[in-house]
């Protein structure tokens, strides 16, 4: 999954992409060049940076892992911005994203049916400098809807008490907010948030869908209440719901993604493969993994030549990928022979 942190974006939607398979062990080992081995639960992800100024160092990028108040683990990213932890995906555990010394957001897991959960990050660098390291929250909120300023103070306290594990009082603080002005669609969208890490599926499907009834276009609302729909196994929900996310912003790579997974869910390969290659198209190199996931798909389909084209492009991407011969050797055995080969052959 792909969060992106900066100005005005801190995300905290609790959502794990469970991947199950061996075979899909191997690929992420070899995506990301991490020590993981076959079969293990991994927590892992990559943090990406943008709005470095010419010149300017990449800063030092450290994440934790906490589970019940305690920090379980602590690493920092390798040069391509990657990281893991070996051990199982749990409720109510939470990844802490640092960049030199100063924590720049986190992330509320969800445990799902997979040992596997993945969790990307896009970092603008200059939005979180120019926002002075806002504490780290769901939504600036306070940028999309105009409160009381009693209510401010309720959403800067919920936000606080997320941020500090503590989703039971966020939660209580949330519902008196919205009892007061039940308007506040981006309210109701961390409420349901807050829900979702307490495990309060059904409360936060209907804070979702109460958040956008009151605003039909608030991408945030219709991207969580997808994932929900998703990690419920309801494609059937979740595809409709994504469509519209994607409609409300046809630049935004992360709906298109969570499309193209939701139509694998619901076993449409060709719909997904579209929505899969719009994400690479809005994102080319956040999304260059997405390859991978392409590749796998054709390879199983018995499509080879279209799989090692999505190789191909990955290895673009990513030309110090540690299993490159690997991938060379499929590209070389499966690849189409050029046009005039085949008629010089026939001939």
């Amino acid at each position: 999954m792909r969060r992106v942190f900066g100005l005005s974006l801190f995300l905290l939607i609790p959502f794990v992409f469970p991947y199950v398979s061996l075979g899909q062990t191997e690929e992420i080992r070899q995506a990301t060049g991490l020590p993981i081995p076959i079969g293990a639960p991994v927590i892992y992800g990559r943090v990406t940076i943008s709005g470095l100024r010419p010149g300017e160092h990449r800063p030092s990028l450290f994440v934790s892992l906490i589970l019940s108040g305690a920090q379980i683990d602590r690493q920092q990213t390798n040069d391509d911005g990657y990281y893991y932890f070996l051990t199982m995906p749990r409720n109510g555990a939470a990844l802490v994203f640092e960049a030199n010394g100063s924590e720049v957001g986190r992330v509320i897991l969800a445990s799902g049916p997979g040992n596997t959960a993945r969790e990307d990050i896009s970092l603008d660098w200059l939005a979180v400098q120019q926002a002075g390291q806002k504490a780290a929250g769901v939504v600036s909120a306070e940028e999309l809807y105009q409160r009381s300023a009693n209510n401010q103070k309720k959403l800067d306290k919920a936000i606080s008490a997320s941020g500090d594990k503590h989703p039971e009082i966020a939660s209580s603080l949330l519902k008196d907010l919205v009892s007061n002005d039940p308007n506040d669609f981006a309210a109701w969208t961390e409420l349901g948030s807050v829900n979702f890490t307490l495990n309060n599926t059904a409360d936060a499907e209907s804070s979702y869908i109460k958040a956008i009834e009151l605003k039909p276009d608030f991408q945030l609302a219709l991207i969580n209440l997808g994932k929900l729909y998703l990690f419920e196994k309801q494609p059937e929900k979740a595809v409709p719901v994504l469509l519209k996310a994607a409609a409300a912003d046809q630049n935004s790579a992360g709906a298109f993604h969570y499309l193209g997974e939701a139509y694998l869910q619901a076993k449409l390969g060709s719909k997904a493969v579209i929505a899969l290659n719009e994400a690479i198209r809005l994102a080319p190199d956040e999304n260059a993994d997405l390859h991978l996931r392409l590749a796998a798909l054709y390879n199983a389909a018995g499509v080879k030549d279209r799989a090692a084209n999505e190789y191909k492009l990955f290895l673009a991407k990513r030309p110090k990928y540690p299993n490159r011969q690997k991938l060379e050797k499929y590209i070389e055995e499966n690849s189409k022979p050029p046009v005039s080969a085949e008629i010089k052959k026939t001939s």
